[in-house]
This record gives structure tokens, sequence and C-alpha cells, in this order.
């Protein structure tokens, strides 16, 4: 597809979400493909949707990691990226075959209850663990493959420690690098990550780094609880919107 014609309505509109997810995503480490994937699957559709949400979201992570890598933990963080590896393409199989109506319902609803599930102020209380930490990698790596929204299952992890909230922020910066990365070789395998999505991500691209540098700049441990309310209202908003137009 010649580039002049993806240059459309839909494509400003999905710079001015790229914007509000990155910038959120900075300062949450996670938001991004939450708030993307439901409003660009409606704007285009969900395989052509998750491919470049994909490409933006290894763009935004990587942003971020040289400021969180000395506060990841290692082990934890590549025992679930390398699990995640295992389900990967399973969710991209899934996104492939699926009914386009379908899985923007699914999506939807995905993002509906994640956000009513920190609402409610749910938090795991099990164990932490490398049991749990496979079975979380595995999780999001079927979901977000699948659907595009691979965080929730780690972000519920993650939100669960104790302690300095900036090694939880490092751990999902962390993952997300991993898990985007085995995305990306898998949906340019099987072909959903074409030409015409790594141009659309290519001029996406400039408003997520300019989104995740305003997010990161205001980040501060301190104020964590006062940035999860702002997301969670957020995603509330979105998640509802969509539940409707869909």
């Amino acid at each position: 597809m010649p580039l002049v014609e993806l240059l459309t309505p839909e494509l400003a509109a999905a710079a001015a979400v790229a914007v509000v997810a990155s910038f959120i995503s900075g300062f949450a480490g996670f938001g991004l493909n939450l708030v993307m994937t439901p409003i660009l699957a409606l704007l285009f559709s969900p395989i052509e949707a998750i491919p470049v949400i994909t490409v933006l979201g290894l763009v935004n992570v990587v942003r971020m990691l040289g400021g969180t890598w000395r506060h990841i933990d290692r082990r934890e963080v590549i025992i679930m990226g390398l699990t995640s590896i295992l389900t990967v393409p399973l969710g991209a199989w899934i996104l492939s075959n699926a009914d386009a109506g379908l899985m923007k319902r699914v999506i939807a609803g995905f993002v509906l209850l994640f956000t009513l599930i920190l609402l409610m102020g749910w938090q795991y209380r099990g164990p932490r663990n490398t049991a749990t930490h496979v079975g979380v990698g595995l999780l999001s790596g079927v979901l977000n493959s699948g659907v595009g929204i691979g965080g929730p299952p780690v972000v519920l992890y993650q939100l669960a420690r104790t302690g300095d909230p900036s090694v939880g922020r490092a751990n999902l910066v962390g993952f997300f690098t991993i898990l985007a990365a085995v995305t990306i070789v898998t949906f340019l395998a099987n072909g959903a990550l074409d030409a015409t999505a790594g141009m659309r991500a290519g001029l996406l691209t400039p408003f997520v780094l300019g989104g995740t540098w305003m997010g990161m700049k205001m980040f501060h441990p301190r104020s964590a609880p006062f940035y999860r309310r702002i997301v969670l209202a957020f995603l509330l908003c979105v998640s509802v919107m969509i539940v409707v137009l869909g």
C-alpha cells in the first residue's frame, strides 16, 4: 500500500491514542496495549491493529529500559519471558483464524474485566516462586499475540509486590521487552506483520516516543498510588466506551 494511502483520519486518531497510551505507560510501566488495542481494533481490525501495537509496545518499553534496568529482578523476568515463548504461537494462530467481530468483543471484555479487578482492589496473595513465574509467562504469551493484551496477568502479579514500586515497574518493562520481541518474530513468520503494518508502526512511533518521554518524566515512586488511580479511571472510560460501541 502506498504511504499516502495510509494517511487517513483513522491513522490521525490512532496517533492521538498512541500519545495518551504511551504517556500512561511511561509513568505506570503498563497501559499501552490496554489503551491502544481496543481502540485500534475498532479503527482498523484486530489482525491489522495488534501487530502494529506490538511493534509500538517494543519501542515504548525499550525507551524505558535504560532507566529501569538496575531495578529488574532478572531471574523472575527471564523465567516469565522464556516461558511466554511457548504460547505466543498459539495466540498468533487464534488471531489469524478467529472472527474479527468476535475478537473485538473479546478484547473489550478483557480490558473491562482487568479494570474492574483493579478497581475492586483485588490483589494476588499467593506464592511467588518458579511455578507461578512460569504460569504468568504462559498466560501472558497467548494473550499478547491472541488479543494484543498480554499485560493483565503480569501486571496483577507485579502489583502484588511489597516494597519499592520501582522494582515491579522495572519487571514489567523487562518482561514486556522480551514478550514484544518474541511476538514480533512470530507475526513476521506468519505474515501478520506485513509492509502495511510496518509503515503504520513507523508513522506512529514518534508519537509513542514523545508520550513515553513525558510519562517517564512524571514518574516518582511516592506518586505511584496517584498514577494508578489515573490509569484505572482512564481504562474504565475506554473499556466502557468500547463495550458500548462494540
